[in-house]
């Protein structure tokens, strides 16, 4: 027999935590239900290995999830469904992540101890962040929540989708460079070594071009030095890594991302994108515009235009326009800065904001497609002229040596 932790409901809204003794997980969620309780979560207390136990790394929500889960509430408040037993379903759903589940069974229990929503999710950092947080506060505020989180199912799967746009730009050529450098690593190690003795065995006295001799340097050194090369390459990459999770190469990641070719401008006008759709968002919901852009920074997603952004509050707070003080960050488009202009002449913030967004949100398609267009035919022109090169410093000298036979 074994014992599993459960976290239930009652029939008279009261959460319920304890142990219950069963063969197997199913016998233990039909006597718990038999009881007339509402199983929120049930673990097994006997699984405490280090495999077994989710590590901490692991526990995520992804951006799928949570516009399922902000869709399907807002339909279960729509046809009145009481919140609780709203969240008490999407928790029986969301089973599969366990750390999701979790997470909402803290939020029921929450719920059900009289906290309001936006309370109960601020608890949660990791999963929901300052703008889903407070566009929450501001639909319990209005009466609105149901149409709040429609909203920000919406929004989220209109950044979910922005996101996979220019992941799938940028997957494509990381990919091929890749898959380029294992082959060429394994012809230098495999194959290179035979050429470079047939070469070698010619017994001429005829210099070898250049690019050969780089070749069979290169060959040799990876024939003599492969461990060292793979662990320092390992090592670097770590230390890359753990130099971009720090704050200072956040910022020096932040920096370069809209300072590279091409890829700096796409950069640049998904974080407008998104700046305007989160600023649209808030103060659509009733948030004051100092708090908006407050908010607005932490989730924009790059040092630099958080720091422009910050920069413009204080701006503001002296007497400033929003768009007069974005106007003095050269990184911030000048035509972003005019558009909001207007919607501060005109009184029409929300609407201008909206424009904006769809407008840099059409810039982003465009970039993305066309370099999803040109990077193909680039890469092959590229690995065809590297290949060539190989292939002619290889042969060349053995025709010269056959033809002077």
């Amino acid at each position: 027999m074994a014992k599993f932790n459960y976290l239930a409901k009652a029939q008279d809204g009261s959460s319920r935590k304890g142990t219950v003794t069963a063969s197997n997980s199913d016998t233990a969620l039909s006597t718990l239900q038999s009881n007339g309780l509402i199983v929120i979560s049930l673990q097994d207390a006997n699984a405490q290995s280090v495999f077994s136990q989710d590590l901490e790394v692991f526990n995520r929500v992804t951006a799928r999830e949570l516009v399922i889960f902000s869709r399907i509430l807002a339909t279960f408040l729509e046809v009145q469904i009481p919140l609780v037993d709203a969240m008490a379903m999407l928790a029986e759903q969301n089973k599969k992540n366990k750390y999701f589940t979790s997470v909402l069974a803290q939020v029921i229990t929450d719920l059900q101890d009289g906290n309001l929503l936006s309370e109960a999710l601020s608890k949660h950092p990791k999963v929901f962040d300052r703008l889903y947080i407070s566009m929450i506060r501001s639909g319990e505020a209005s009466g609105g929540l149901q149409e709040t989180l429609t909203y920000m199912a919406d929004y989220l799967e209109d950044q979910y989708e922005l996101n996979n746009k220019i992941k799938g730009a940028l997957a494509y050529p990381i990919f091929v460079l890749l898959v380029f450098l294992v082959i060429g690593i394994g012809i230098a190690y495999f194959i290179l070594p035979q050429l470079v003795d047939v070469l070698q065995s010619l017994g001429t006295d005829t210099e070898l071009p250049w690019t050969t001799q780089l070749i069979i340097l290169g060959s040799n050194i990876i024939q003599n030095y492969i461990w060292f090369l793979l662990g320092g390459i390992i090592i670097l990459l770590g230390g890359i890594w753990a130099f971009l999770r720090t704050e200072a190469g956040k910022r020096f990641s932040d920096t370069w991302k809209i300072r590279l070719p091409v890829f700096g401008s796409l950069f640049t006008k998904m974080y407008v994108a998104r700046f305007s759709t989160n600023m649209k968002t808030l103060l659509q919901g009733g948030v004051p515009i100092i708090m908006a852009l407050e908010i607005s920074s932490d989730v924009v997603g790059n040092y630099v235009f958080e720091g422009i952004i910050k920069e413009a509050i204080v701006e503001i707070k002296g007497g400033a326009v929003m768009s007069k003080a974005f106007l003095n960050h050269a990184e911030f488009p000048q035509i972003a800065s005019q558009i909001i202009s207007v919607g501060e002449k005109t009184g029409k913030m929300n609407s201008v904001l909206e424009t904006l967004a769809r407008f840099y949100k059409r810039e982003v398609d465009v970039v993305v497609d066309n370099l999803t267009t040109l990077i193909e035919p680039v890469m092959i022109v590229i690995l065809g002229i590297g290949v060539a090169i190989f292939v002619i410093s290889i042969l060349m000298p053995i025709y010269n040596v056959a033809g002077s036979i």
